[in-house]
């Protein structure tokens, strides 16, 4: 007895001192991944947040000087315009009762009215005689008084490559001034008569400080210059008022000429990352700052969460390291003591192994659902963020991070279940080209990101709608298409879905896929085969390939991935009745084809079921008034019978023409707008209608009808202005749902609606389906599934912030066109730019939109950059 009880002390001790070692050890190693992981973090967001520092003061910087210079050419126009230098001569030599005074008075004094009304850049416009005293003036308070020459800014013309300097005073209302002049001579040319003064309008100095233009809650712009030989503001993201002696570390050094940046003291005392710059052209101060604790906070939660995780990581392995030391110890004296059980040992454990396989498979749900919360919830803490900030960045590093485990686990799991022989076939109907669509989307911004082509061809005879496990068949496509895109690093990636009984590689001909009919009677075969231009596949590795935890030697290096995935797409494509294959050579690509049963079904029998009959409009709703424009009488009958009896307040009318005049005088909140029409087309009238909805200010929502099943219709539909379009003959489900979609009508049902949650996910998978364009098929678009009204405002939403991605999107112009664009930039020819704009192809409408900025903020010179490097 005494021997057996120190058998089991020496055991416990031995678990004992292997979790201590092991708790000690995993301390260590989670204290120093988050120390490190928060001097790297912190030295990204650092660089981060100079980047987006620097970036902002360039640009409010080239701002302000765009502005002064052109303010300076403006000004010098007026002073050297003919008709005003003889009228202001007029006003400096003849006696002010004088006929001539008073003509030249009155002609100046409209002339400049008119100039600060069209130009608000100048607050006043004023002449001073020689003896400094104002003599006209558009502000009539100011005649009479003078001005003192030392707040003057004289300008006697524009020198390309000068510095220009404005003076900065302090105006009588305690805000910084800026007065440009002209000096007015005789008809010499010697003898001074008299300045022609304009004070510029600074509010538009305070905008361009103040736009928080890539900056967080904390970040802050602001001027700083010498006015009355003191240190002041001139201008502020608060709109800053006129305080003495501002001072700070970096302010001290761009007024020692510095151009650089650090970590410092603001002039309030806070903590602040920096840029500062010495404006020499206005011999003035630009800084952009941010508080430190915002900049480097996303670093603290980081490692944090690191921590916090990597402990309660800790913990669970401890847990399971003490449980695994208790086991070895007492098997060791099971050993010692029983040796005679050795084989019966052995089958324990065969058994505990088998059980780790039926655990795993039961644990499918437990794994899956907080990591599915987890990812959901970062997404929509992504959506909600701004996106170009710190924090959306690193929201998008957990969610791909969390992506990246869930497909593990996924794998893992799958496997498992495969071995405990857990694994079902579970037929359902579900619309393939809409699911193909969505894989598609899912990963195109993963092969645009590398800059690989990727396309989906679907032959004709494919069914729409089938049945078979959509679960297992989406894995496989994913699976396959993932695996195809990881490994190409040039090139394109393609998928190709047929009837025929046989698909042969490109390569050499071969048929990978042989006797179909050997299926069931009442389904039929459907091919799918998965091509690249990658890496490629030894001869060698190809027997082992479907083998578990296998990786090709050219794949092993990516360290991504459990070697799972082919081997799992191998036993579900069995379970669905086909056979996979595969043909590859090293460094050319890879092609794998798969076959599989699916029995054709038909829209009644998707899960997903239309919401039922529409009755009327729901209650407390505005009275919409619904324009509809159709020159066949049967077509508009039927649109304003079906439209009226839900409840809309509708007027029918036969041309484009008729469409615009009552567009202005009834101001309907949606235009059905037939795209072929008499007198006026469904373009040109769409043109028209948002060229006054500009000047008007108020929107109309316009959804084309059209008869066309092209895409290039598509396209120009779009861009002549519709917001959406449907395509004939429709269902009175899609122009309900339509007019849901882009006015926010709420309706009554014949029959009780799904719950929200549903209704609201389904919303988004459709949106998802009709905005992709990408697959190619020769058969009409799928039918389009009604969705719930769910209210969207109507009210315009200020623009995104544009990518760099947008303008680089301009290399894909033809070469004519960017010629044609970089003439007219040159030519400072605004309509002949918006014209080429015009061109644009509608998929490329956030080139549109930067363009358009550019080109009504007159920035012909980046324009002209632009378009410098293809011409």
């Amino acid at each position: 007895m005494n021997q057996f009880a120190d058998t089991i002390g020496s055991s416990s001790r031995f678990a004992t001192r292997i979790a201590r070692s092991f708790l000690l050890l995993a301390m260590l190693t989670v204290s120093m991944v988050g120390a490190v992981a928060y001097n790297r973090g912190r030295n990204a967001l650092e660089n981060a947040a100079y980047s987006r520092l620097q970036m902002t003061a360039t640009l409010k910087q080239k701002e302000i000087t765009r502005w002064l210079e052109s303010c300076e050419e403006d000004f010098l126009l007026i002073a050297d315009f003919p008709t005003v230098q003889t009228d202001i001569q007029t006003l400096l030599l003849e006696p002010e009762l004088s006929t001539a005074y008073q003509d030249a008075y009155t002609r100046l004094l409209s002339y400049f009215a008119n100039i600060q009304e069209t130009k608000p850049k100048f607050t006043e416009i004023s002449i001073q005689d020689r003896a400094n005293q104002i003599i006209l003036s558009t502000n009539p308070e100011r005649k009479g008084k003078y001005e003192m020459a030392t707040n003057l800014t004289e300008i006697e013309s524009v020198i390309e490559g000068e510095k220009f300097a404005p003076n900065f005073y302090r105006s009588p209302a305690g805000r910084p001034a800026i007065t440009y002049a002209r000096k007015i001579y005789d008809d010499s040319g010697n003898v001074r008569q008299g300045m022609l003064l304009a004070n510029l309008n600074l509010k538009r100095i305070d905008d361009i400080i103040s736009e928080r233009t890539g900056l967080d809650e904390t970040g802050e712009t602001y001027l700083v210059g010498i006015i009355s030989n003191r240190t002041a503001f001139l201008s502020g993201s608060e709109s800053l008022p006129l305080v003495d002696g501002p001072t700070s570390e970096g302010i001290e050094a761009a007024f020692q000429g510095e151009n650089s940046k650090g970590e410092y003291n603001n002039y309030a005392g806070e903590p602040v990352i920096g840029v500062y710059r010495w404006l020499l052209g206005q011999d003035i101060a630009l800084l952009a700052e941010m508080g430190q604790a915002e900049a480097f906070a996303p670093a603290r939660q980081l490692a944090v969460a690191i921590v916090l995780v990597g402990l309660c990581a800790a913990g669970v392995l401890l847990i399971g390291v003490s449980r695994l030391a208790r086991q070895l110890s007492e098997s060791r004296r099971k050993i010692e003591q029983y040796s005679q059980q050795l084989e019966e040992t052995a089958a324990i454990a065969n058994t505990a192994n088998r059980a780790k396989s039926e655990f795993l498979a039961n644990m499918s749900h437990e794994l899956r659902t907080p990591l599915n919360a987890i990812l959901g919830f970062a997404q929509l803490m992504q959506r909600d963020s701004d996106r170009y900030s710190s924090q959306s960045r690193h929201l998008g590093i957990i969610s791909r991070s969390g992506e990246h485990l869930l497909n593990l686990i996924n794998d893992v799991l799958s496997m498992s279940k495969i071995e405990a022989g857990r694994a079902t076939f579970d037929p359902t109907s579900f619309d393939l080209r809409s699911m193909l669509l969505a894989i598609e989307e899912m990963l195109r911004m993963r092969a645009d990101s590398k800059a690989i082509g990727l396309s989906v061809q679907i032959e004709e005879s494919v069914p729409q709608f089938i049945k078979t496990d959509e679960v297992k068949l989406r894995q496989v496509l994913v699976n396959l298409l993932g695996n195809a895109i990881k490994f190409t690093q040039k090139g394109t990636v393609s998928l190709s879905v047929s009837k025929e009984d046989n698909i042969k590689l490109a390569d050499d001909n071969q048929p990978v896929l042989k006797d179909p009919h050997r299926l069931e009677f009442d389904k039929q075969p459907l091919f799918f085969i998965i091509k690249d231009t990658g890496v490629g596949i030894a001869a060698d590795e190809l027997p082992h390939l479907f083998d578990p935890f296998f990786q090709s030697s050219k794949t092993r290096t990516t360290q991504q991935g459990t070697g799972l995935g082919l081997a799992i797409s191998q036993r579900f494509v069995k379970m669905m009745g086909g056979e996979i294959a595969v043909e590859s050579k090293l460094n050319e690509g890879s092609a794998f084809s798969f076959s599989i049963l699916a029995q054709p079904a038909s829209l009644d029998e998707l899960t997903i079921k239309p919401l039922g009959e529409v009755v009327g409009l729901a209650p407390e709703q505005p009275a919409y008034r619904v324009l509809v424009v159709e020159d066949i009488f049967a077509s508009r009958e039927l649109m304003v019978v079906l439209l009226s009896d839900i409840g809309f307040d509708v007027r029918a009318v036969e041309n484009g023409e008729q469409a615009i005049a009552t567009y202005q005088s009834w101001q309907p909140h949606l235009i059905w707008m037939d795209m072929r029409l008499p007198v006026i087309d469904g373009y040109k009238a769409t043109k028209r209608i948002r060229q006054i909805e500009a000047n008007r200010g108020i929107v109309v929502k316009i959804i084309a009808i059209t008869a066309s099943v092209f895409e290039k219709e598509k396209a120009a539909i779009l861009a002549s202005g519709c917001d959406d379009f449907v395509r004939k003959p429709f269902k009175a489900h899609i122009l309900f749902e339509k007019m849901a979609r882009h006015l926010g009508v709420r309706y009554r049902y014949k029959h009780e609606p799904y719950n929200d949650r549903a209704l609201s996910v389904r919303t988004v998978e459709i949106d998802e389906i009709e905005q992709s364009s990408t697959i190619q098929t020769s058969v009409a678009a799928a039918p389009v599934l009604p969705i719930p009204a769910v209210p969207i405002s109507t009210a315009p939403t200020s623009a995104a912030p544009v990518s760099k991605n947008s303008l680089e999107a301009i290399s894909d112009m033809p070469i004519d066109w960017l010629r044609q664009f970089h003439q007219a930039a040159i030519a400072v020819d605004a309509e002949a730019l918006y014209q080429l704009i015009d061109k644009i192809p509608a998929e490329q409408h956030l080139l549109a939109d930067r363009l358009i900025d550019l080109a009504q903020n007159f920035c012909f010179d980046e324009l002209i950059a632009l378009t410098q490097t293809y011409v």
